[in-house]
């Protein structure tokens, strides 16, 4: 079976603008669902507010790139990085709601097949020494 990389990126991507959308416009449902009655308060509202606004931007930043073959393994990479930040933070932090931890763990899966498929991606550059001659 064929594994397409860019694919993967491009779904990984696409999810990751949908997120942070829904994280900029409705912050007090992602934090009653991610963090129960402290998700509703004016400081996490806003913390998922600029979180969302960065996954939009990761998001959006990929997408373009991925279809325009440029900068594409750097911006898949630069959201895999956030999701692994996101992940460990979400672990270690205490008192948070036994879900959190769940979403931690998807987080994880995201951040392992985004990291993977950016540098399957990078591998599909031509060299620059192979465009000169």
């Amino acid at each position: 079976m064929d594994f397409d990389h860019r694919q993967v990126a491009l779904v990984i991507a696409r999810g990751r603008a949908v997120n942070g959308l829904v994280m900029l416009v409705f912050p007090g449902i992602v934090g009653w669902m991610l963090f129960g009655k402290a998700g509703r308060q004016p400081v996490a509202r806003a913390l998922l507010r600029l979180v969302g606004v960065r996954d939009l931007v990761l998001g959006i930043g990929a997408i373009t790139t991925l279809k325009e073959h440029t900068m594409d393994a750097e911006w898949v990479g630069m959201g895999a990085v956030a999701d692994v930040v996101d992940g460990v933070v979400s672990l270690v932090t205490p008192g948070l709601v036994r879900r959190s931890r769940f979403v931690s763990v998807i987080g994880g899966g995201a951040a392992a097949a985004g990291l993977l498929a950016s540098r399957k991606i990078a591998d599909e550059r031509v060299p620059a020494s192979e465009i000169d001659s």
